[in-house]
């Protein structure tokens, strides 16, 4: 699939999980071997500090961070945290109600 991500048979049935080397693209990342946009860099961080407890610094990567990824970083806390988004975020769209 990619350098750092792998496909593995799911175990509970059918399907497959991504697993991905979290680690490994982050310092990939920092090392300027994975090319992406800063926006793309900052969500990677994020994930995997979230995935992986890799170490992220979160005032750099939100402040800059647009309303849209802003609403996929909420969701994605609230799922990393065993919950459901939020009724006021938009679905990771960045919209509050």
């Amino acid at each position: 699939m990619g350098r750092f991500v792998r496909l593995v048979p799911h175990l509970a049935g059918n399907g497959v999980l991504a697993v991905v080397a979290w680690r490994a693209a982050v310092r990939a990342l920092s090392t300027g071997r994975l090319p992406c946009s800063g926006g793309e860099g900052r969500v990677l961080r994020i994930a995997a500090g979230i995935a992986e407890g890799v170490p992220v610094d979160l005032a750099e990567c939100l402040s800059t961070m647009d309303s849209v990824n802003i609403g996929l970083v909420v969701d994605a806390v609230y799922r990393a945290g065993g919950y459901a988004a939020p009724g006021g975020v938009g679905a990771g769209r960045g919209e509050w109600s």
